[in-house]
């Protein structure tokens, strides 16, 4: 920012010490451009940083290196929206674990949810994650705080169907349980098919099952949609298991909102290579906060300004690298048009611009 704005990095360091209320700003954001169908993904992601003395420095997952690796972690929440496809940022707080308060790693991501449930809520009452949280005692914490939880499930997960039929007239106790759930010979008694169709971008067929089953694991019912992908004689190659706490939810919301979950995934791709998240030198707790929620925020304004302000049928992809070429473009022209004296807003200059403004650009504008 000093290299490129007109502070010097000691004014920008300055202003990182000192208060802003994330939350509601964005907060306010996802509420202006997403629908009331939306929902909250939460996922941690690892930063990259050198040095022992950062306070909250440990050995975290790292998906990309796929192992443990010395670092910082946040844990984020983002607002996610099937009809915008796409993710904004909500709040990002890095993670302190201690073992002894919190008893598991999923124990501190579940307090960290229910810290937060007040302003969630004002969002969305369901949270997506992902397979690795779809276990207790996260489920039974955030469940209890009031939030529905969407989420994947082992293939192997054990589940059991409710016994629906008339109880025979006998003594002792009545049948509770018909049988275990077995996903490549659904009970059709239970699961009804919601959804057959293929999806263009991996050219693939699926058919979606959903029904309300018992899971050992969790103590509880939950609504579970089995997804099957398809050869092309029809037959099933492979399965998957998502499921919510929710039991109306609809079989295909909860595929469509798991789906959309990587979308957290991707607003943390953008910020680590174009919004600088990972770039903070800083071993102050407060200044760290700053940046992690600053250069996540940025991303969601940028998609608010040049995205999301069009209609649907007029987007096109989402490119964070372009926003970033248009605007160096366009700091460039007007440092030249300054320097030159030249009147900024004649025709010639106008036109000139257009041309600029989209050189190097992935989708260029239409002139």
């Amino acid at each position: 920012m000093a290299r490129y704005g007109g502070k010097n990095e000691s004014t920008y360091r300055n202003n990182y010490s000192y208060d802003f209320d994330f939350s509601s700003f964005n907060t306010a954001l996802i509420k202006e451009y997403f629908s009331e169908d939306c929902a909250v993904a939460f996922d941690p992601s690892y930063i990259r940083k050198s040095g022992k003395h950062t306070p909250g420095g440990g050995y975290f997952w790292s998906g990309c290196a796929n192992r443990a690796i010395w670092g910082l972690e946040i844990g984020g929440f983002a607002g996610i929206d099937i009809d915008q496809n796409t993710a904004l940022h909500y709040r990002a707080d890095q993670t302190f674990f201690d073992k002894e308060q919190y008893g598991s790693l999923l124990g501190y991501y579940a307090y960290l949810v229910v810290s937060h449930i007040s302003e969630i809520l004002q969002i969305s009452k369901y949270l997506v994650v992902d397979a690795f949280f779809s276990r207790e005692p996260f489920v039974s914490t955030v469940y209890d705080a009031g939030l529905e939880i969407i989420s994947r499930l082992r293939d192997d997960a054990d589940l059991i169907y409710p016994y629906v039929r008339p109880h025979p007239k006998r003594r002792g106790p009545k049948t509770k349980w018909a049988g275990k759930f077995d996903p490549k010979n659904l009970n059709e008694a239970y699961f009804t098919r919601c959804l057959a169709q293929q999806d263009k971008d991996k050219q693939e067929n699926y058919e979606l099952y959903e029904g309300v089953v018992y899971s050992k694991a969790l103590k509880r019912f939950i609504k579970v949609v089995v997804q099957y992908k398809l050869d092309d004689q029809g037959e099933m190659k492979s399965y998957k298991l998502f499921c919510s706490t929710d039991l109306q939810l609809s079989g295909v919301t909860i595929f469509l909102l798991y789906k959309m979950r990587f979308q957290i995934e991707l607003l943390y791709r953008d910020a680590k290579q174009f919004t600088g998240l990972e770039h903070c030198q800083s071993r102050d707790e407060d200044k760290l906060d700053f940046h992690f929620n600053t250069s996540l925020t940025t991303v969601s304004l940028a998609k608010a300004a040049f995205h999301l302000n069009k209609p649907i049928e007029q987007r096109k992809p989402f490119s964070m690298r372009d926003i970033k070429t248009q605007m160096f473009n366009d700091l460039m022209m007007d440092i030249i048009i300054k320097e030159c004296g030249i009147a900024p807003n004649s025709p010639i200059i106008q036109k000139a611009r257009k041309k600029v403004r989209n050189l190097g650009k992935i989708y260029p504008m239409v002139a």
